[in-house]
């Protein structure tokens, strides 16, 4: 009796501290398990949190696409091949502002405004800085001295172009009239028969604005077919 009482009280013993055994490695694994969840959901929730503030920032800077591109035209390092023989006489109409812009001349073909250049004595013109057709001018004259106006007109531009495309320049001979108002620029058409072209001074901001006018001539009168205020996309100073 007293062996089968030993050996019940071992087994007993055994059972006892496996047991404990078994309960302390649960506890610890619910323990490591619970710990580490907490750990991913902390996790993902930073995660999330940065994403969030990502987007908030990206969402909270200003969008520029939309503003009216204001370009400091200047002549191009690599000048054009192509070369002309001229002069330049007097200061720019189109660009009255600058001290590197001229009114020049080729035979009896006026350029307005060429811009001085990298190369002593020539000038470089361009038209329009939306296409490819530039040229040098070999100037057979010095180049005059300019009388800048002595108040800057910061809404002014030698080039312009339109959100619709249309793009426009200053009239440098005589200037049409609407009405009383006093057309400053003449921008193409594609209409034959009018005539469109910006009235008065430029609308400055973020978005620059112009007054657009078509014209259609009967007999020899102009009469305005339109009348629309437009935003302007890119302006050439």
């Amino acid at each position: 009796m007293k062996d089968n009482n030993s050996i019940d009280l071992i087994i007993t013993v055994i059972i006892t501290v496996a047991a404990t055994i078994i309960i302390v490695a649960l506890a610890f694994l619910f323990y490591y398990y619970a710990i580490k969840s907490s750990s991913i959901a902390k996790t993902e929730l930073t995660s999330d949190a940065i994403v969030n503030s990502i987007a908030s920032a990206s969402s909270s800077t200003p969008d520029t696409s939309n503003f009216t591109k204001i370009i400091s035209f200047k002549a191009p390092d690599t000048l054009p091949e192509t070369v002309e023989v001229g002069k330049c006489w007097t200061n720019s109409i189109s660009q009255p502002y600058r001290e590197d812009a001229f009114r020049c001349m080729i035979e009896s073909s006026i350029y307005d405004p060429c811009f001085t250049t990298n190369k002593e004595g020539f000038v470089f013109c361009q038209m329009n800085p939306l296409k490819e057709d530039s040229f040098l001018i070999k100037l057979t004259e010095s180049l005059p001295k300019l009388e800048i106006p002595a108040e800057k007109q910061d809404n002014w531009a030698w080039f312009i172009k339109l959100k619709d495309g249309t793009y426009c320049s200053p009239f440098t001979g005589t200037r049409m009239f609407v009405g009383e108002d006093i057309a400053y620029y003449g921008c193409n058409s594609a209409t034959k028969g009018e005539t469109v072209v910006l009235i008065g001074d430029l609308k400055a901001g973020d978005i620059w604005t112009a007054d657009k006018a078509t014209l259609v001539k009967s007999g020899q009168t102009w009469t305005t077919k339109s009348l629309e205020n437009v935003e302007i996309d890119s302006v050439w100073q």
